[in-house]
């Protein structure tokens, strides 16, 4: 028997294309990644490069200046995730009252459950992908030589009062093209910004509360301005002790689809009264370029 997409069922006019989409919007930070889509395993990913050389003669062309395209590969894993619901289990609650009279029809859910199911579920998987996000940008950030690694006088980050020194800290060992980029001199597009955990982004806020750099309703209200000039964002899922400074789209995300209609299926047993419930997404997490990270982490 063929699996039924969720647009064929009641979960509340949900689309199952918005599955992965809603996942990613789940964690905001992903949608700040560069997107690259249809990958299948492997991707090399272009990273171009240009340079102008400039004379003072008119009538001559002296073709001094250049250009060149690096690729970087990079690679995507597929996860799989299941679930199983017997007409049962809600048949033996209250909530047996939704559901539609004869023990023989297809229904195990009633449809407010079935919505809220497919909300959650969603949420759970932009949960594994920002973990995953997290661990595969880290493994790759620690075997790379390129990337610029000093290390903080302490083994955590979330100390208010040393925050701010070690933002300092981090701040000033970005390399001359970050500096430039987030000064305006080069490349806007690509400003670096940090990237910190709850714990850490928490002892910023107090931090900058403590040195009265924000106002009573502006600290009341979360609202955290910019440290020397580049924001400060959330990643749930790194560790106390690091911070990453780096432009939001220097990290890459990829996938399989990101609009897969297949990404959430489901199946109704008859003989075993219950609902097949399983999704399948394929994603992998990387960056650009080296030079412009700095990865400042616990002694």
């Amino acid at each position: 028997m063929a699996g039924l997409t969720i647009s064929q069922l009641d979960w509340g006019n949900r689309n199952p294309n918005q599955f992965i989409d809603a996942a990613v919007q789940n964690t905001d930070v992903l949608k700040m990644f560069t997107l690259v889509d249809g990958v299948k395993s492997k991707y090399q990913f272009p990273i171009a490069d240009a340079s102008l050389t400039f004379g003072t003669d008119v009538c001559v062309f002296d073709p001094q200046s250049s250009a060149s395209i690096d690729e970087k590969e990079m690679s995507v894993s597929t996860y799989k995730w299941a679930f199983k619901n017997c007409k049962n289990v809600l048949q033996n609650s209250y909530r047996s009252l939704l559901l539609k009279k004869g023990a023989n029809n297809p229904e195990t859910m009633d449809s407010e459950f079935k919505d809220w199911l497919f909300g959650y579920f969603a949420k759970l998987a932009g949960q594994k992908v920002l973990q995953l996000a997290a661990s595969e940008i880290r493994t790759e950030i620690l075997a790379d030589v390129n990337v610029i690694k000093p290390s903080a006088s302490s083994n955590s980050l979330t100390d208010e009062t040393t925050i701010l020194t070690d933002m300092k800290a981090a701040y000033k060992n970005m390399s001359q093209s970050m500096r430039e980029r987030l000064f305006g001199v080069a490349d806007r597009d690509f400003k670096p910004a940090f990237f910190v955990n709850a714990n850490v982004y928490t002892a910023y806020q107090l931090a900058i509360a403590a040195a009265e750099k924000n106002t009573y309703d502006g600290t009341k209200l979360g609202l955290i301005e910019t440290f020397m000039g580049m924001e400060v964002h959330l990643f749930a899922t790194l560790q106390d002790t690091e911070m990453i400074l780096t432009a939001p789209n220097n990290f890459v995300m990829l996938v399989d689809d990101y609009a897969d209609p297949d990404a959430i299926q489901s199946e109704y047993k008859p003989e075993l009264s219950s609902d097949y419930v399983w999704g399948v997404f394929t994603v992998g997490f990387s960056y650009k370029v080296s030079e412009d990270i700095v990865y400042y982490t616990g002694a």
